[in-house]
């Protein structure tokens, strides 16, 4: 079981997803406080992204496809089922980039610099996916999505 998160990390996760998804895709999205459920999403995309400075570990953004379409579909203004993968996935690593930036600007303390890697793009099984560290739950419009990071030195972010 994750441990229990300092509210301000919380609410500075939610304020950088909320942001991202409502200037992106025009998309409102609420916290979910029990992690849904993957019965319904055998495959989703997993976006991961490597945190190198002042933390070091790995930020991910797990997103089922339906979902993914749909954001997509309202950025590039084609039908969803019309876009290919390559287009989803630049979408999906698009809104991670923009998620740990402002994410680490709240989270971290004011004027600290950090250093993010490239996103990496894999289709995965919901439940084969690691248990990570920290884990955060979104509901949007269209179907629930997850944030997580792993790696020892986010524990920093757990002292109140």
């Amino acid at each position: 079981m994750p441990p229990e998160m300092p509210p301000h990390i919380e609410q500075a996760m939610f304020e950088a997803v909320s942001t991202t998804l409502e200037n992106m895709a025009f998309m409102d999205i609420q916290p979910l406080r029990v992690p849904h459920d993957c019965d319904g999403h055998a495959r989703v995309f997993r976006a991961s992204l490597l945190v190198k400075d002042p933390l070091q570990g790995e930020l991910c953004l797990i997103m089922p496809e339906e979902l993914l379409r749909e954001i997509a579909s309202g950025i590039y203004a084609a039908p969803p089922e019309e876009l290919p993968r390559r287009k989803l996935s630049d979408i999906l690593t698009e809104l991670l980039n923009t998620i740990a930036g402002l994410f680490l600007s709240r989270a971290l303390p004011a004027n600290q610099t950090f250093e993010l890697g490239l996103p990496e793009i894999t289709e995965v099984n919901c439940r084969e996916i690691e248990p990570t560290l920290l884990q955060w739950h979104f509901q949007a419009d269209a179907g629930h999505f997850c944030l997580s990071a792993g790696g020892d030195s986010w524990n920093q972010l757990l002292v109140p």
